[in-house]
């Protein structure tokens, strides 16, 4: 088997030998967005004013794709919050983002156990307690 071009299209050898007998095919022509059903269960639940919480002391690898999706996919009404056990933390070793920073970035309020109480109030606030 030859060795793959330094200037070839394809990802791999495999790819560009399979191109040959595959005439009158385009690669990777297009991208199509898919989705991975899973199930969320968030920490604890204000039922009221409907805020669904979630402690976190770290993110795992793929925390940060899985929480935007869980945003994403909230009910009409529903609010994802985090309570961070240390916003300062990095989102990733090697990372210059910080936990409360992505949250940010991203639209998600959060509080840490110093300003926890600020998150009863908010949420007195939009339910009925």
């Amino acid at each position: 088997m030859s060795r793959r071009s330094k200037k070839s299209k394809f990802r791999s050898v495999f790819e560009e030998h399979t191109a040959e007998v595959l005439k009158g095919f385009e690669y990777e022509p297009f991208t199509i967005p898919y989705t991975i059903h899973r199930n969320y269960r968030p920490d604890f639940v204000h039922i009221a004013s409907n805020t669904l919480v979630e402690c976190k002391g770290f993110f795992r690898e793929g925390d940060t794709k899985k929480y935007k999706s869980v945003r994403d996919s909230l009910e009409e009404g529903q609010t994802l919050v985090f309570v961070l056990m240390n916003p300062n933390k990095k989102i990733r070793k090697g990372a210059t983002m910080t936990m409360a920073q992505w949250c940010d970035k991203e639209g998600l309020a959060w509080y840490t156990l110093d300003t926890v109480e600020e998150l009863m109030e908010d949420v007195s606030n939009n339910g009925r307690d």
